[in-house]
């Protein structure tokens, strides 16, 4: 994961790779350093995989910002990780973009 400030706030995480059970931890160390008050966009483009630990992570951070003042956006093109995402439902909880340019 990488963690890369927006100028505006907020940082972007970009995450390369599998995101799995042995590394969906690693995700959620990087949104917790961001905090729940700020605008996060989480970029997938490079992700190739998504299973249901990085989505359980997805949620609870998704949940713990709706209670604060931060928010949750989420980057990708890949129809693996679309069909993940409309499966859980997560498309609904949080909006998805095309590309982090679309996103800022």
């Amino acid at each position: 994961m990488a963690l890369e400030p927006l100028p505006e706030g907020g940082v972007v995480v970009r995450v390369e790779g599998e995101l799995d059970l042995a590394t969906s931890r690693k995700l959620e160390e990087a949104l917790e350093t961001a905090g729940t008050d700020d605008r996060v966009i989480i970029d997938l483009t490079g992700c190739t995989f998504l299973d249901s630990s990085a989505l359980r992570v997805l949620i609870a951070s998704a949940r713990a910002r709706d209670n604060a003042e931060g928010s949750i956006e989420l980057v990708t093109r890949d129809p693996g990780i679309l069909r993940v995402l409309e499966i859980a439902a997560l498309d609904t909880m949080l909006p998805v973009h095309e590309s982090l340019e679309s996103a800022l």
